[in-house]
């Protein structure tokens, strides 16, 4: 069976109105907190006005064919379906109108396809806004959680040719060889404690990168990240309704909003987000998110709630199998997490990183 795809450009964009972040406890972070990073306090010191808070804008990807049936997953690093096309316009004309366009600051998204076509359709006018990078900067680490075909991206030649075919302003300097091996000895293993690890390291970025940005003047950082349903709720540790659809509780092109849930100069190690009132009002949900303790109630909810789905189910993965092959030098690179620390080349967009 032949599937045609149409790729089409459209141009409307907005961002969200601010709110102050809840507060949630503690308990499951990894280690004590450390101070906050005397040199970014330095570097912010020498602008004017102090930045506020950085927004980050998470999407889920439009429809793809694998969301058509699970007789589809067995498809490999799908492209959207005419409607997925369609619901990022929707998602442009009803949340991002343009007379905001010019708050956004960076478009980040995971490098599978569908997540790049998404990023590109409905966030194209950010990336000439005059503030925002030019190009989508695809991070690894946000990929889907589970090793199915449809969740295993495509290899970097591939990658590259789609792009440059489809006219995609993307930034792949973060995906090297090896990014889609999903074999559970390595990075991208779909076990749950794997995907964890990631979805932390993914925030941690996105806190230096909001770093970057405002130590190089951007009082306003504002950051899309367009990625997948079940890796959204290991990145924001919001397992409420997880089990609302097929592995995941966000409809296709669903948007929310997130502050970081400490100061984005501390240096806490999980560098968790919390969803703005906002955020949460605009779904119909008046109560503040819950703390990580109640949180890891809903996730044993949830995972047994994708067992019986019939989906993988991430917690009771063992962490090798007899698949398990060694990855040789070349491709473990693409097994390392994107970035400890980087820089922005605002002019270029071009990201520079440093282990």
């Amino acid at each position: 069976m032949t599937i045609l795809h149409r790729f089409f450009p459209l141009d409307f964009i907005v961002s969200f109105p601010r709110a102050l972040p809840t507060p949630r406890c503690k308990l499951h972070q990894q280690t004590l907190l450390k101070p906050p990073s005397l040199s970014l306090h330095r570097s912010l010191s020498t602008t004017t006005t102090m930045p506020s808070q950085p927004r980050i804008h998470l999407v889920r990807h439009a429809q793809g064919f694998h969301n058509l049936g699970s007789e589809f997953h067995s498809l490999p690093d799908p492209r959207l379906t005419p409607l997925g096309e369609s619901q990022c316009a929707k998602l442009q004309e009803e949340h991002f109108p343009p007379s905001l366009q010019r708050t956004i600051s960076l478009v980040t998204a995971s490098p599978l396809t569908r997540t790049l076509h998404t990023a590109w359709l409905v966030f194209q006018p950010a990336l000439s806004n005059g503030k925002c990078q030019p190009s989508i900067l695809a991070i690894p680490d946000a990929q889907e959680t589970s090793d199915y075909p449809c969740d295993t991206g495509s290899d970097v030649p591939v990658l590259q040719k789609i792009c440059t075919d489809q006219n995609w302003k993307v930034d792949l300097s973060l995906v090297k060889e090896g990014w889609n091996i999903k074999t559970r000895n390595n990075r991208y293993s779909p076990a749950s404690d794997a995907i964890k690890l990631r979805a932390r390291d993914t925030r941690r970025l996105l806190r230096e990168k909001a770093r970057a940005l405002a130590a190089n003047g951007d009082n306003d950082v504002e950051i899309v990240l367009v990625a997948h349903g079940g890796y959204l709720h290991y990145l924001t540790d919001d397992w409420e309704d997880a089990n609302k659809l097929s592995g995941t509780g966000w409809e296709n092109c669903e948007t929310r909003t997130y502050v970081f849930e400490n100061d984005f100069t501390s240096d806490d190690e999980q560098a968790w987000f919390t969803e703005t009132m906002d955020s949460r009002k605009r779904r119909g949900i008046t109560h503040p998110m819950p703390n990580h303790e109640k949180q890891a109630e809903l996730f044993n909810s949830c995972m047994q709630g994708w067992e019986d789905q019939g989906l993988q189910r991430p917690d009771k993965l063992p962490a090798e199998d007899e698949a398990s092959q060694p990855i040789d030098e070349e491709k473990r690179a693409g097994q390392e997490p994107a970035a400890k620390n980087m820089d922005v080349d605002k002019k270029t967009g071009e990201v520079e990183v440093m282990a």
